[in-house]
């Protein structure tokens, strides 16, 4: 993957959970218009979805690793 990604941003959108994520990537899709800020969000929670769908386990647990380190 060629994109530099935030770790910090990732797991904060891991911690929503990927019902939230789900309900956010259909409301960003559904614009047509999207700022490049919501372009992003989309890239990033797109990217979130298929690593929880793939990592559960490695993303329960670096997300149970940020929550301790916060």
């Amino acid at each position: 993957m060629g994109v530099e990604r935030s770790i910090e941003r990732d797991v904060k959108a891991m911690s929503i959970g990927l019902d939230m994520i789900n309900s956010q990537i259909e409301m960003l899709s559904t614009n047509v218009k999207l700022r490049k800020a919501e372009r992003k969000r989309l890239e990033r929670l797109n990217a979130v979805k298929v690593q929880m769908v793939e990592n559960p386990d490695e993303c329960k647990k670096l997300v149970k690793r940020y929550k301790e380190m916060s």
